[in-house]
């Protein structure tokens, strides 16, 4: 194809245009030092000599400073020791600078007349506030990693830390964090080690990292540099760990058991029905992490395993015992995770290091999306993910930097339905598969049917470049990062179809009674056959940014990106005969969004002089990854039959027919991309102020505004406005076009106490506002298309964490985190569907205005026209939990001890409803009620082995 050879082409040029300006090792979002080197009076010291000294490794970087200025550019978080030598003047050493992942520490030294054989030592102020970045956001540290209550050990969830995060939207199997205008699952950016950690197919998280392997990570809220791009929302780049010149390490074990939990009301309430007993909990996470050195000062390794191994259950409750009741109960859900990291640091010379790192993850899970009252494409999965990851950085001079990194990942999720072999081959589906496939049945308060099947297989070659030049106040930094990203599916989704009914009626699948029993269904869907499909995406990002001083209180931060996305828009359709065959499809080759080009402006100002205030603020265009698997429904067009029936008979939906004889006559249904169809991106602006109230306490404040714009949402081009569809020989046309839009604006307020005087925390507040018209849905109502506009699935008007650390006596390290945020909205539905089956809004209502603005009188104005009891009360899905952290050292000797530890989650014991939980039909009895809750009290017992 032109497309492909083209980007091949450009690739070259801009490596081969690259490659003589040499190499270097760096994190993403790394730190730097820079300072000036004067004499007692004022004037700057010619022809010194700069030395840093890793304080843990050993490694050490010289630099020439003959201006009397200097600047370590890219360093990994750690501890450091500067030390400066210049003729006739003392040698001045800075210790104790502690420097974390995107931090810019200014270091200033004035020497004193003497020799070089003369050394003064102090001590490094190391400031709160940064006043040399407009970037919204923070860090989180090793020690909040060490000493705060995580369940299952996921760092990630810290990230909840910061104002502006929730794990609304996130997925089931995939370990993920919402933040700022980054309000959907797969919105964005995680970087670990300078690279990326998405799925392209979806956009989400691709593996986790064992906790022991995590030295720090930085959740980027809002303007984030031009270096990063393809996500539209926020960033978190981690940093894993190095070893040292010191041999260490630890073993752990954690454990829970039914016996350290204690049962939410809806289990209570089923175990009270079925006479089950206590539900079987049983979790043991175990492994441990070691490093130290291979060549003192110069090669040094790390290595970390962890695995957990969990027999749970999940719990089906109904409130429509008398419909329901015999799915009611509790069932076995086993899954393990398992994970493994190797790291090694090589220091090749002075200015030359470089690293390979080594991650593997595998999992299995079942049961996926039971719960509750739903057990409709429930699943069992496998998700092995791998990847391996090197990079080198040289210091070519004291103003030039190369950096360099290169990645190979694969990675699958293998997901079959629950309680059948899960199938492993993305080119087919056996078929003792789709023989474990099954009907769906949709009612108002239940739903049930194990209909779903997928393997899909993604792998990422990655390479990308960097080069920063210091030239006078100008800090330079120019790169590109390419992808090429080969990806197949398999899928087989509602294959033997879904029946919607209106009214709730008694349901039980063993016997078959009851489903011939079943009446007047108001919808059938269904989709066969099972295809695999493949699609190879390339991925392009260039950029050239500037961060400029013009004075010593002012940073101007000036950048620009260009992101471009090869084969993600199905261009490939255009060697095919669907063009030609599939109406509104037009000329797929001339697709493509080739103007992504996406400013960064920022500036921060330091109005006292003093580095302990810094006014911020910003603006930033930041453009999206198309997610690879949305698109997958057009390659499948005239291959797939896709069924979409109004009151059809029942038992059979075919009347006395097959499925394939139906499908050779119907009008198909299909979906095709817009001609315009393009990156989502989204326009981000903040303002904010910082101050150090005291060396160890800040306070931020910020505000956001991000509007987003051209994701895609839905359309049938050919739906029936008047009673007949405008081509008579087609069902629906999907169009999936970009007119998805959110708007997001947050006010976030933080209060950080660094560790001093045995204590630490922080407090973070957002107060924000959240909406949008569905982006990535389909339009519901046709006649009134303003309707989809409401408040997003994910927002949370309030949200408050704070957390801390504190050693009381007895030298107990107690953790704590207690969170507060309100309630999510939803939307109330009729039992009316439209021409294409879609259900719509409950009359005189629209999206999303439950626990917002739902007018209850239009509600029940719609239930009194079908017989049921008008509603007064509402659930919310309010959450409230206090999780604590205690633990203890004994048999200290030397570097070896043993720590026990214990943790408490929702220390309260509040039951925290799942919005996910709701029902939603104004048809059903229970409308607005809660049917199922997050755990109450936990308590996990652990023990650390230190050495």
């Amino acid at each position: 194809m032109r497309v492909p050879v083209a980007f091949r082409a450009f690739t070259v040029v801009l490596v081969l245009a690259l490659a003589p300006v040499s190499r270097c090792f760096a994190q993403a979002s790394a730190a730097d030092i820079q300072g000036t080197i004067t004499d007692p009076s004022g004037a700057a010291v010619a022809n010194a000599t700069v030395s840093l000294r890793n304080a843990d490794t050993g490694v050490v970087v010289k630099l020439a400073a003959p201006s009397g200025s200097y600047r370590f550019l890219d360093l990994n978080p750690g501890h450091y020791t500067l030390t400066v030598e210049a003729p006739d003047f003392s040698a001045e050493t800075v210790a104790n600078i502690n420097l974390q992942l995107g931090s810019h520490l200014q270091q200033n030294l004035s020497l004193k007349l003497g020799s070089t054989q003369q050394s003064v030592t102090v001590v490094a102020d190391n400031g709160q506030v940064d006043t040399s970045t407009n970037v919204v956001g923070g860090v989180i540290s090793n020690r909040q990693i060490n000493t705060l209550p995580l369940n299952t050990r996921q760092y990630l969830n810290l990230a909840l830390l910061m104002p502006g995060t929730s794990q609304d939207a996130s997925r089931t199997f995939y370990n993920n964090v919402q933040i700022g205008g980054g309000g959907t699952f797969y919105a964005n950016g995680f970087r670990v080690d300078g690279v990326s950690n998405n799925w392209a197919e979806q956009g989400e998280p691709r593996q986790n990292f064992p906790e022991g392997a995590v030295q720090e990570f930085k959740v980027d809220i809002t303007q984030y540099p031009a270096e990063y791009g393809l996500s539209e929302g926020g960033l978190v780049t981690i940093a894993t760990k190095s070893g040292t010149n010191e041999y260490h390490g630890e073993l752990f074990e954690y454990f829970r058991n039914q016996d350290l939990n204690h049962l939410n009301k809806f289990q209570q309430a089923t175990e009270k029905q079925q006479g089950t007993g206590t539900p079987p909990f049983l979790r043991n996470q175990f492994g441990g992490d070691m490093g130290g050195p291979i060549i003192q000062d110069r090669t040094h390794f790390y290595a970390a395993y962890e695995r957990t191994q969990t027999d749970d259950s999940y719990t089906i409750f109904t409130s429509e015992p008398q419909f329901y009741g015999a799915m009611a109960g509790t069932f076995d859900e086993p899954s393990h995770d398992q994970m493994l990291t190797g790291r090694v640091d090589h220091q090749i010379s002075n200015s030359q290091q470089m690293f390979v790192r080594y991650a593997q993850e595998w999992n299995l899970y079942t049961a996926q999306g039971c719960g509750g009252s739903n057990l409709r494409f429930c699943y069992d999965g496998l998700i092995p993910r791998w990847a391996i990851v090197g990079g080198h950085t040289w210091t070519l001079s004291p103003t030039l930097l190369n950096d360099f990194r290169f990645q190979y990942g694969r990675s699958a999720y293998e997901l079959g339905p629950h309680g059948s072999p899960i199938p492993t081959n993305a080119k087919k589906l056996s078929d003792s598969t789709l023989n474990e496939l099954q009907r769906g049945y949709v009612f108002p308060s239940f739903s049930y049917g194990y209909g779903y099947a997928e393997v899909g297989v993604e792998q990422r070659y990655e390479a990308l470049d960097t080069v920063s030049l210091e030239k006078g106040k100008h800090s330079l930094k120019t790169g590109f990062d390419v992808s090429i990203i080969p990806f197949t599916d398999v899928t087989a989704v509602n294959y033997n179809g879904t029946y919607f009914f209106s009214t709730d009626q008694v349901f039980n699948p063993k016997d078959p009674a009851t489903l011939a029993a079943l009446t007047n269904p108001v919808s059938f869907s269904s989709s066969t056959p099972s295809l695999s499909n493949t699609e190879d995406t390339r991925q392009l990002g260039i950029f050239v940014e500037d961060f400029w001083k013009p004075t010593d209180r002012l940073t101007l931060e000036m950048g620009l990106r260009y992101d471009r996305e090869f084969g993600s828009f199905n261009e490939q359709l255009a060697n095919t005969t669907l063009p030609s065959r599939v109406p509104f499809m037009g000329d797929p080759g001339k697709r493509g969004d080739e103007n992504n080009f996406a400013p960064r402006l920022g500036f921060s100002f330091d109005p006292g002089g003093k580095g302990r205030d810094v006014l911020r603020g910003g603006f930033g265009i930041y453009y999206g990854n198309i997610q690879t698997l949305q698109n997958f429904n057009e390659l499948r067009d005239l291959a797939q039959c896709n069924v979409s029936l109004n009151n059809p008979s029942y038992p059979n939906p075919y009347g006395s027919g097959t499925a394939a004889q139906f499908c050779s006559t119907a009008a198909p249904i299909v979906t095709v991309l817009a001609p315009n169809i393009q990156n989502p991106y989204s326009e981000q602006t903040s303002l904010g102020y910082s101050r150090q109230v005291s060396p160890n306490l800040s306070i931020n404040i910020d505000g956001l505004y991000t509007h987003t714009l051209r994701d895609y949402r839905v359309f049938d081009l050919n739906y029936p406005y008047s009673g007949a569809r405008p081509l008579t020989t087609w069902n629906q046309i999907l169009q999936h076009a970009p007119e998805g839009a959110a708007k997001y604006g947050a006010l976030f307020v933080r209060v950080d106490k660094r560790f001093a005087n045995r204590y630490m925390y922080t407090v973070s507040y957002t107060y924000s506002s959240s909406r949008d018209n569905n982006p990535q849905g389909t339009l519901v109502n046709y006649s009134q298309p303003q309707l989809d506009w409401g408040p997003s699935a994910i927002d949370r008007r309030h949200a408050l964490v704070a957390s801390g650390t504190f050693l009381i006596p007895g030298n107990v390290m107690l953790g704590a985190i207690w969170t507060l945020r309100s309630s999510l909205p939803f939307s109330s539905f009729s039992g009316s569907v439209n021409a294409d089956g879609t259900t719509q809004y409950v009359p005189g209502t629209s999206r999303n205005q439950g626990n917002r603005s739902l007018s209850l009188a239009a509600v029940n104005a719609y239930r009194t026209t079908t017989g049921a009891a008008t509603v007064n009360h509402i659930d919310s899905s309010a959450y409230d939990s206090l999780d604590l952290r205690a633990s203890r050292s004994f048999f200290t000797h030397g570097q070896k001890s043993l720590e026990i530890l214990g943790q408490v989650f929702n220390v309260t014991g509040h039951e925290n409803l799942l919005n996910s939980a709701m029902t939603t039909s104004a048809r059903s009895a229970t409308f607005g009620t809660i049917t199922n809750a997050s755990n109450l009290q936990q308590v996990e017992l652990a023990a650390h082995f230190v050495f």
